[in-house]
């Protein structure tokens, strides 16, 4: 195994569970995250080699997925109504011993893949336990430009939540 290999096996490992968990709340479906997790480390490979040490590889990793999780949805022209429609069946993490997420954590992916799309970065870093200034620097707003939307954020979650038990 060369250089790369090892560097490439050791950032999947580390960021593979948060970068597919990104990609379930972008895409809203286990075969759209399934594709976009692949799209990613796709990008990830062929551009480590770029990478400068110059901030957390993982913050690196997050904006690659994130700026390809944007133009994903954007090419597979994702709506509401097939957000809407999402089956428990489809929503499963490979990496849990493939046991199907419960119905409020599918219920919060709907929500999270219904926001508009720097809102579902921001939600998704923050759910990572990512800090505001590494949001910040992820999503290139101001520290607290990232409170004030995470405020927001939460509260247009709270709502769509309670909706969904409607």
């Amino acid at each position: 195994m060369n250089k790369k290999e090892r560097k490439f096996k050791d950032v999947y490992q580390q960021s593979k569970d948060k970068i597919y968990r990104l990609c379930l709340g972008f895409s809203g479906n286990k075969t759209d995250a399934d594709d976009l997790f692949q799209e990613v480390y796709i990008k990830v490979w062929n551009n480590l080699h770029s990478f400068r040490n110059e901030s957390n590889i993982n913050t690196w990793i997050y904006r690659i997925a994130s700026n390809t999780a944007i133009l994903f949805i954007k090419n597979k022209k994702i709506n509401n109504e097939k957000i809407s429609q999402l089956q428990p069946e489809n929503l499963r993490f490979e990496n849990n011993e493939d046991k199907i997420l419960d119905e409020e954590i599918m219920k919060l992916y709907q929500a999270i893949a219904s926001l508009k799309e720097k809102d579902r970065i921001i939600i998704s870093l923050l759910l990572e336990k990512s800090s505001y200034s590494e949001i910040s620097k992820i999503v290139g707003i101001s520290i607290s430009n990232v409170g004030v939307r995470i405020n927001r954020i939460k509260k247009t979650l709270t709502k769509k939540m309670n909706n969904y038990g409607r």
